[in-house]
């Protein structure tokens, strides 16, 4: 659980100071958390993804790429409030 909230935040940030879009660490964590959720074989004769599960994996993916926005936009913001550095 850590993993899904923590990894997202951190890699948001990791784009802001680099200076790149936000949008390049979603995709990054959104491969990461998808890889982590496909990635166990399933259970013989299951499929690996049901139709059921693409909802849910939509969905957890908006959430991972819109914790990577919000820590993108937190680090933007904290080094613009510190002010310029040399």
């Amino acid at each position: 659980m850590l993993a899904v909230i923590a990894l997202p935040i951190v890699i948001g940030a990791a784009m802001s100071y680099l200076r790149r879009p936000w949008w390049w660490g979603a995709a990054a964590a959104i491969t990461i958390f998808l890889v982590a959720a496909l990635a166990p074989s399933p259970e013989e004769g299951e499929p690996r993804v049901a139709l059921g599960d693409l909802g849910f994996l939509i969905i957890v993916a908006i959430i991972v790429a819109l914790l990577v926005w919000i820590g993108s936009w937190l680090t933007g913001r904290i080094r613009r409030k510190s002010g310029p550095t040399t």
